[in-house]
């Protein structure tokens, strides 16, 4: 039989009875420490709670406090699908007619169709966007994408989107401008060039090119038989009368293109590529301007039109017109100041002196005799003809003669560039955006939003105005819904913070359980201090409104506010202009509750103290917590220490007392 210490044994669990030793020892240390973190983060989460609510009355009080919380103003529209509104403070309340009489639209143009395998350049587009310029080198062989996206990525591009669109007959370019208005029109040359299908990527407005032409003409005059400046004052009100017929071409073809779109855009044909038309109303629209490249001759496109009144050398510029007749000489006593000699013609269609004239003829039908008889008797050329015959002339009538022909060429060549157009058409014209305001003002924009159209008032339109429906009308008033429910939201924020308060002040009568902040004077100090305000009146305010009551707000006997709201409304509808009197200011009932609650939950205030406070006891407790770790740390190794040293000196004891046992058994 093995006999040892009482309670001792060779195979006791040192760890085991180490660790209940110190857990015996931590345990009310530590408990003591961890219900104090447990209070103290639920007061702290309490105290949020409490100062969140608060905080969102104290940002409705600031929004009232402002003076431009009542000087809102509601703007609203009869009809939404033709225009907006956007009122400011300082808009003037009342009710205004809007006439839409046309939205402001970007320029758009359109390319004939272009044969895929064309190749432009090298060459130069110099394009412009209303003011502004700036050029696209074409390089050599590019193809009709590589123009876009040269025109798209070049240096200094104001805005202007080039893109191809295809229709049944083959791809054409697209040139728009992304920024509306009538002074964004879009211009495009093909200058240094003589590439024909880099001339088809031109724009040039028929009235431009049917002025280029007329005022090559009118140069030719000058030079050859100078105006006095009262034929001047003549030929300029010609050069009018062909401006306003080129101006109403383009605008008849402009309204065709238009009908045409109109017509054209059908929801099954839409195949868009950075642009808002069909393929379909893109090729109707360039085909209508295509159309419109035609020169209609003077006579069948001026009103009134004579042959004196031409401003032509009709010599270089053949039309096969007939002499005039008895009743055209009659009409051309219609042009204001008009005489035979102030008709702004050249040579023959110019009533010069007769002899000059018939000199001038004769001798230039001898020149022209003698040259046919020298070419076809073989004795020269053409040219030394010519400059036999021209050797025969005077010097002054050899200048004269060479100026002619110099003017003739230069026409011809205008002529020709007149007829050669086969640039790009407009599919959609840059225009401004148009409004009549109360059926008398007419306002004007670059783009569709019309601003301070009324004093302080934004006008955004959306479509245009139909004859035949009632004219929209835009209303702006007082933002009373708005005030409303900002005072709304405030009784709304209190009744919360009230609410919270008492969860977190008051016991449970149903389980007796007490809240976090249960008997704290802080949340009873927080209530008395509104509470106070709600009741105090406001000096500064009128007579009819020095407190809360005169609104209909009154305190309920729970402790939480209620509104009369016809009380209120009465105060909206009789008194919105004075509301910012009670509410405003530095001394104002909104400045008043911010104060009381910058109080408690200002960086000093007592309930941030409090928090604040919590937060340092937490901190101590984690020292405490470290110091308590550290302390339990070096019991164990002590304990452990001892409880092995036994554990060593009982395994020796035993060893011996077996040896002892032993030893007197074989005795």
């Amino acid at each position: 039989m093995t006999l040892g210490p009482i309670g001792m044994n060779a195979g006791m669990d040192v760890n085991s009875i180490v660790s209940k030793v110190v857990d015996a020892e931590r345990l009310p240390k530590q408990q003591r420490i961890d219900n104090q973190r447990t209070q103290n983060e639920t007061s702290i989460s309490a105290y949020g709670r409490l100062r969140e609510s608060l905080d969102t009355m104290k940002n409705l009080m600031a929004g009232f406090r402002q003076d431009k919380a009542f000087a809102l103003r509601k703007a609203s529209s009869t009809d939404e699908e033709v225009v907006s509104a956007k009122a400011a403070t300082d808009a003037i309340a009342g009710r205004y007619a809007v006439d839409v009489l046309q939205l402001a639209q970007s320029h758009k143009l359109a390319s004939g169709v272009i044969p895929e395998d064309t190749k432009f350049g090298p060459g130069k587009l110099d394009i412009s966007l209303g003011e502004k310029t700036f050029s696209v080198d074409i390089r050599n062989k590019s193809k009709l994408k590589d123009v876009v996206n040269q025109i798209n990525h070049a240096k200094g591009n104001p805005g202007i989107r080039a893109s191809v669109i295809n229709d049944v007959n083959g791809p054409r370019l697209i040139i728009a401008s992304n920024q509306s208005g009538k002074d964004n029109k879009v211009s495009i040359s093909a200058e240094g060039t003589t590439d024909k299908a880099l001339k088809r990527l031109e724009y040039k407005t028929l009235e431009q090119r049917v002025k280029d032409l007329e005022d090559a003409r009118s140069q030719a005059q000058q030079l050859i038989h100078p105006l006095t400046p009262e034929q001047q004052k003549v030929a300029g009100k010609v050069a009018e009368k062909l401006e306003n017929a080129a101006r109403a071409v383009d605008e008849s073809v402009a309204q065709e293109i238009k009908e045409a779109a109109k017509t054209a855009q059908d929801p099954s044909d839409t195949k868009q590529a950075g642009t808002d038309l069909s393929d379909s109303a893109v090729k109707a629209a360039a085909t209508a301007g295509e159309a419109a490249q035609t020169y209609i001759k003077p006579e069948d496109r001026i009103p009134g039109w004579t042959e004196t009144a031409s401003g032509t050398l009709l010599d270089s510029y053949s039309e096969g017109e007939p002499p005039l007749s008895g009743s055209d000489l009659e009409k051309s006593g219609d042009v204001p100041g008009w005489s035979n000699t102030a008709s702004g013609t050249l040579l023959d269609s110019y009533v010069t002196p007769k002899e000059a004239a018939a000199e001038l003829k004769e001798k230039l039908a001898q020149e022209q005799q003698q040259i046919e008889q020298a070419i076809k008797s073989g004795e020269m050329t053409p040219e030394e003809a010519k400059e036999l015959e021209r050797s025969k002339l005077s010097p002054e009538e050899k200048a004269y003669v060479e100026k002619v022909e110099n003017v003739q060429a230069q026409l011809k060549e205008a002529q020709n560039s007149f007829d050669a157009y086969q640039g790009m058409t407009e599919v959609q014209s840059a225009q401004d955006a148009e409004v009549i305001l109360d059926g008398v003002a007419k306002l004007a924009s670059h783009n569709n939003i019309i601003e301070d159209a009324i004093e302080g008032v934004d006008l955004t339109l959306k479509g245009e105005s139909d004859p035949k429906q009632k004219t929209a009308e835009v209303d702006i008033e007082y933002d009373r819904n708005s005030v409303r429910e900002n005072i709304e939201k405030f009784v709304s924020a209190y009744n919360q913070f009230y609410q919270t308060s008492q969860q977190l002040s008051v016991a449970n009568p149903k389980t007796g359980e007490k809240g976090p902040l249960a008997g704290d004077s802080i949340v009873r100090s927080a209530d008395s201090r509104l509470k106070r305000v709600f009741s105090s009146p406001v000096e500064q305010a009128p007579e009819n409104l020095k407190t809360l009551t005169e609104f209909g707000i009154t305190t309920t006997r729970q402790g939480t506010l209620e509104i009369n709201h016809d009380m209120l409304n009465k105060q909206l509808n009789n008194n919105f202009d004075k509301l910012g009197d009670f509410f405003g200011g530095r001394k104002g009932f909104a400045k008043q509750v911010e104060d009381a609650i910058q109080s408690m939950t200002g960086v000093t205030g007592s309930i941030r103290s409090r928090e604040n406070s919590l937060r340092d006891q937490n901190y101590r407790l984690d020292d405490e917590q470290d110091t308590l770790d550290r302390r339990m740390d070096a019991l164990e190794k002590r304990t452990h220490n001892k409880f092995s040293a036994m554990k060593d000196a009982t395994s020796k004891m035993q060893s011996q007392l077996a040896g002892m046992m032993n030893a007197l058994g074989q005795g």
